[in-house]
């Protein structure tokens, strides 16, 4: 009987972690994403961050607000550089006196 109750348990923990790697986490990606066009952004770098405690996300850190942008932007994009991204689009501009870099979450 120990032994049907340990495959059970087993085989309910490999479900969960299924539904969570392949389902749920989809919705976080599309949740995070619907979060990206949701903000209208007009501003300037104030801040680059990187959350060592979470994952090592990168941010820019803007008007008391913060962005999460992928790693390969990072060297690509310096404090005190324009930020703009218009509301409803996944697409953030980075601009100062030498450049203009596009960047697009749904390129990744």
């Amino acid at each position: 009987m120990s032994r049907n109750k340990n495959l059970v348990v087993i085989l309910l923990v490999a479900a969960l972690v299924f539904l969570y790697k392949f389902v749920f986490s989809s919705q976080d990606e599309r949740g995070f994403l619907d979060k990206i066009r949701d903000k209208d952004i007009k501003s300037i770098v104030s801040k680059k961050y990187i959350d060592y405690d979470n994952h090592n996300i990168a941010f820019l850190v803007y008007n008391k607000d913060s962005i999460v942008i992928y790693r390969d932007w990072w060297d690509k994009v310096s404090v005190g550089d324009s930020i703009l991204k218009p509301k409803g689009s996944l697409e953030v501009i980075i601009k100062n006196s030498d450049k203009i870099e596009k960047f697009d979450y749904e390129d990744k």
